[in-house]
């Protein structure tokens, strides 16, 4: 089978899309009978995905495919013959829409074609697939949920040595909602013995670690908090949870789904919820060592291999029925 793969934002997504996306890419090198083919758009991501993958990286969208697997949450290309599938990670163009009509019109457009004309859809969540479903009158059951799996390199690991600390990782978007933290921090710890650390680009960030730096603050930290009102999955707290961090995340959108029950769930603005939360993780032993142990027990019920197995099943399915 010859798919080839939209890989135009690879080289540029660390975060949560592209951790997938690498996940799904290094486990297929395993699978016999998959020629693979990234598409990129730029000569300089070519060489560097070259040096990263063991498969052939193309510039042209010409070429002989069975099938594409565009895994951005839209279509922006399309190659003649070859049969779509769409992977959907969230619908924030649509809720979180941005101000400029320009730059609205530039994310929705994408996705829009995606829906409109994808032969096969998955879903990073239930999540997802339902606000699609929601917003463009489709049925929910039309989506393959995949969700994403946290790599085996998130595992629990020296902690750095360090006064007691909250972490939260977050980007710049409002929905990350770390004012609510901010604020809720400052009521838990008015007298300090405690600090609130940011890791990632968002307003006030305090650092912006490595991998490495960042598996050894999950596995250090009192609790890893997730405040953020809206994701389409939210990988960052499974991989916190499989470090063995104590997490307290936002019962809102995919975040009770990707916690499965592991996490401390509280409404995402409610600031005094948070602030019974922080201040009970950080002085309750018992209780942060019980989330602690849910965590692990979340992150052993994962199957790694699933979001490349059920990528590749879709793909083989939306073939079969071709024929």
């Amino acid at each position: 089978m010859r798919v080839a793969v939209d890989a135009w934002n690879l080289v540029d997504d660390r975060r949560g899309m592209g951790r997938y996306v690498r996940r799904v890419l290094r486990d297929w090198r395993e699978e016999r009978g998959l020629e693979v083919t990234l598409i990129v758009r730029k000569a300089a991501h070519a060489a560097e995905l070259s040096r990263e993958f063991p498969y052939a990286v193309r510039r042209e969208r010409r070429g002989s495919y069975d099938a594409v697997w565009y895994p951005w949450n839209a279509l922006r290309f399309t190659l003649p013959g070859a049969r779509s599938l769409v992977l959907f990670h969230d619908a924030f163009a649509f809720t979180h829409a941005h101000r400029s009509w320009i730059a609205r019109h530039r994310e929705q457009a994408p996705i829009r074609r995606a829906l409109a004309r994808a032969d096969a859809r998955s879903a990073n969540s239930l999540w997802t697939a339902r606000e699609f479903a929601r917003l463009f009158g489709l049925d929910a059951a039309s989506f393959t949920v995949i969700h994403p799996v946290p790599d085996p390199f998130w595992q629990p690991a020296q902690a750095p040595q360090r006064p007691p600390f909250v972490l939260a990782v977050a980007g710049p978007e409002e929905r990350k909602n770390i004012p609510t933290l901010k604020a809720a921090f400052a009521r838990a710890f008015p007298a300090g013995g405690c600090e609130l650390v940011i890791a990632g680009n968002a307003p006030g960030a305090t650092i912006a670690p490595s991998d490495d730096e960042l598996r050894a603050l999950y596995s250090g930290a009192l609790a890893v908090a997730v405040p953020s009102s809206a994701e389409g999955y939210g990988l960052m707290a499974v991989e916190a949870m499989a470090c063995g961090a104590a997490v307290i995340a936002s019962d809102a959108s995919a975040l009770p789904e990707a916690c499965d029950g592991a996490a401390l769930l509280v409404p995402p603005f409610d600031v005094e919820a948070w602030t019974r939360a922080l201040r009970g993780v950080a002085e309750d032993d018992a209780l942060r060592a019980t989330l602690r142990g849910r965590s692990l027990a979340r992150a052993a019920r994962i199957d790694r291999s699933e979001p490349a197995r059920l990528t590749l099943a879709s793909l083989r399915r939306l073939l079969e029925g071709a024929r």
